[in-house]
């Protein structure tokens, strides 16, 4: 078995945010598009990844998640606060969380030494 390729982790905090759509969304998605796409181009460096949920069956779009990078919770809603999506009340929910990006090919690895975790079982269960 291959292992994977060791990596850093993340020296910024990173929050995630899931805002999903209701019945309000459609006409402020359309309203408010171009200054979504401004406002994430604009702040490109501060978001890890983001995009559109959508349904596979019809590729009909029912929210969006964003993984930002922040000092804190708050410095991340300061972030989201302005997009026009989120001060539109385009969404009718939004969950936000602590996440700790930990592997995958997006990251080019795994944040975790397996030898060091067998040291210290009791620190890591």
């Amino acid at each position: 078995m291959t292992k994977a390729a060791r990596i850093p982790k993340f020296k910024k905090a990173t929050y995630m945010f899931t805002c999903l759509d209701g019945e309000k969304t459609p006409p402020l998605r359309a309203k408010h598009l171009f200054g979504h796409l401004d406002h994430i181009e604009a702040h490109n460096d501060k978001y890890r990844i983001a995009g559109p949920m959508r349904h596979e069956a019809d590729g009909e779009i029912f929210g969006s998640f964003f993984l930002v990078a922040a000092d804190s919770e708050e410095d991340a809603w300061d972030i989201m606060n302005g997009d026009p999506y989120i001060a539109s009340g385009m969404y009718e929910t939004i969950t936000v969380g602590h996440f700790v990006p930990a592997c995958g090919k997006l990251l080019g690895g795994v944040i975790w030494d397996q030898d060091e975790i067998r040291a210290n079982m009791k620190k890591y269960t």
